[in-house]
């Protein structure tokens, strides 16, 4: 203890105090080294991570890379289509503008020689003779009419149809003597010669691009629309059994009426016009001395009970939110002379509904209240659901018109396209009656109007006017929508339609 602190110092341990310094030393160096191997290891297992995230990533990054490519290479055929399909329609649009003069005179031709229902031979005639001239085969399908074929023959087959009947009345139109029906008491009131007029210059356009159509455009030139369901008898004579068979149908109907203004195009999905049916009732009393009422049974009294009674089956029995119509406009009764009552009465009218139902329904309503009332009056009564018209010819029943979706869709697509999208109208269903209703039956079809209102062409009376005025200048419009309709549906089927048409 006495020696200086540094001879302390350099004094060697005692040997258990070396052994365990030398321990320590070597956890030490274990702890080092065991440290340094979980440092290593998560080196290790952090580069493993990172290369597996790599690979995840250049994967994902490839599978990104390979759906935007497709992606990319579906929106770049879409684009394609749907600019192959604007280039298509523009070009529809500009050969229909160059057929216009063409569509006005044939247009004119056909105005001089209006024909009832049955008895278009004139008109045919002049179908006949186009389509001739510009070497579009055709046949016969329930003389009068006319079904010609434009294209390859195969399938896809769209129809295009026009209606050629006039209405009997005497045309008082405020256009030139010379331009008005040559016809006394027939008249082209409904724009049926310009219904065929532009069917013929669709022909004239669709003939010249024949070699591009991927499929059959059958052009249908109907009579007798106006209640003598032409439209059903071609179907049934051999229209619908023609190979290959039909895959739609497309027609349109001059609109002259405000909400749709010359140059527009409107339609809708579903039921877009009413069914219509007619009636004819007889009623039979016992006629005798007016003076002496008592002993007679008054025909016309029981007459003017069964039209009041009527007016309940819309007013009263039929669902108000279900639309239809009944209306009784002729009434023939009584005799010559004001001190006699005649024996029977003779009622005469039209039902109408949007709803298939609703209509067949009607059929049993008008003959139950008019049975009834005429029992209770003394009287018997006879109810006839398919009178003859005034030329002879039956009246048939036409059901609802209903427009397939899909089809209404492309009309849509076809005219925003054509005529601009501020041009198209969704447009209300109407009470008006069309036998175009027995093609949309059959195949996905739709109907549509052609907006013909025009003040400054004169162009403001309604349809079934004997002052009726169609404006020409949106005739080759008209061209435009059946040539669209059917090169879209060929090329396309209804997937021009976009959302709607899926």
């Amino acid at each position: 203890t006495d020696l200086p602190t540094a001879c302390r110092r350099a004094r060697p341990p005692p040997r258990h105090a070396t052994a365990i310094h030398t321990t320590i030393m070597t956890m030490k160096k274990m702890m080092c080294s065991a440290a340094q191997l979980l440092l290593l290891a998560a080196l290790l297992c952090a580069s493993a991570a990172a290369a597996a995230a790599d690979t995840t990533n250049a994967n994902s990054d490839n599978e990104a890379g390979a759906a935007a490519s497709a992606t990319s290479t579906a929106s770049m055929g879409v684009a394609s289509s749907a600019s192959s399909s604007e280039a298509l329609l523009r070009r529809v649009l500009a050969n229909s503008e160059a057929v216009s003069d063409y569509v006005v005179r044939i247009r004119r031709e056909l105005h001089l020689i209006p024909e009832l229902m049955w008895s278009e031979h004139q008109t045919s005639a002049v179908v006949k003779r186009e389509l001739t001239n510009m070497g579009i085969t055709f046949e016969e399908v329930s003389s009068p009419g006319i079904v010609a074929s434009i294209g390859s023959g195969g399938a896809p087959v769209v129809g295009l149809r026009a209606d050629m009947d006039a209405l009997p009345l005497t045309e008082e139109a405020d256009i030139p003597l010379e331009r008005r029906s040559q016809t006394p008491g027939k008249m082209h009131a409904c724009g049926h010669d310009g219904h065929t007029a532009m069917l013929l210059g669709a022909a004239r356009v669709l003939k010249g691009m024949e070699a591009e159509l991927p499929g059959t455009v059958r052009l249908v030139f109907q009579p007798a629309e106006e209640g003598g369901a032409g439209a059903r008898r071609m179907l049934d004579a051999g229209l619908g059994a023609m190979a290959p068979p039909l895959q739609s149908m497309f027609a349109l109907h001059n609109w002259p009426y405000p909400e749709t203004p010359s140059g527009t195009v409107g339609t809708r999905a579903g039921t877009i016009l009413a069914g219509s049916g007619s009636f004819e009732i007889t009623l039979t009393g016992a006629g005798g001395h007016a003076a002496v009422p008592h002993k007679n049974i008054d025909a016309v009294v029981c007459g003017s009970a069964v039209v009041m009674a009527l007016q309940t089956v819309v007013s009263r029995l039929t669902d108000p939110l279900k639309s239809a119509v009944l209306s009784v406009t002729i009434f023939r009764a009584g005799g010559e002379a004001s001190n006699v009552m005649g024996d029977a009465a003779l009622l005469g009218g039209t039902f109408r509904a949007l709803d298939k139902d609703v209509f067949e329904w009607l059929h049993g309503r008008i003959q139950h209240v008019t049975t009834a009332t005429a029992l209770a009056h003394g009287c018997t009564a006879h109810v006839n659901f398919a009178p003859i018209s005034a030329d002879g010819v039956t009246r048939e029943e036409y059901p609802p018109t209903v427009n397939d979706p899909r089809a209404a869709a492309l009309v849509s697509a076809v005219a925003a396209s054509m005529l601009g999208a501020h041009n198209v109208r969704e447009v209300a269903p109407v009470m008006p009656a069309e036998d175009f209703s027995f093609f949309c039956e059959a195949y996905p079809s739709a109907m549509a109007w052609l907006g013909a209102y025009n003040q400054s062409a004169g162009a403001t009376w309604p349809l079934h006017s004997n002052k009726y005025v169609l404006d020409e200048q949106v005739l080759h419009k008209g061209v435009a929508m059946h040539v669209g309709y059917a090169a879209e549906y060929l090329a396309r089927g209804f997937a021009s339609g976009g959302a709607a048409a899926a």
